[in-house]
């Protein structure tokens, strides 16, 4: 597989779990995702983790914790929450 569609399918592997990209953009990984074991594995681990947390995790983090997260993500990620 190409290193650069690898490297897409990767970067964008959390948009693509949480259904947040365009069809045309995601049948594009999904396409990719089919054709290549290296990058599926990664996606199959977090899918995993994603249900591992969901189903293990019982409590609600605290606000403090929340807000510092949101702060970080801010500063990071450019455009966040907007």
């Amino acid at each position: 597989m190409s290193r650069r569609r690898c490297e897409d399918a990767v970067t964008n592997l959390y948009l693509y779990l949480d259904d947040e990209m365009t069809w045309p953009h995601r049948s594009v990984i999904s396409w990719h995702l089919r054709r290549c074991e290296g990058c599926m594995s990664r996606f199959r681990f977090e899918e995993y983790l994603r249900v591992f947390i969901r189903e293990r995790v019982q409590e609600e983090p605290r606000q403090e914790v929340l807000e510092r997260l949101r702060a970080f993500l801010e500063e990071h990620e450019p455009g966040f929450g907007q």
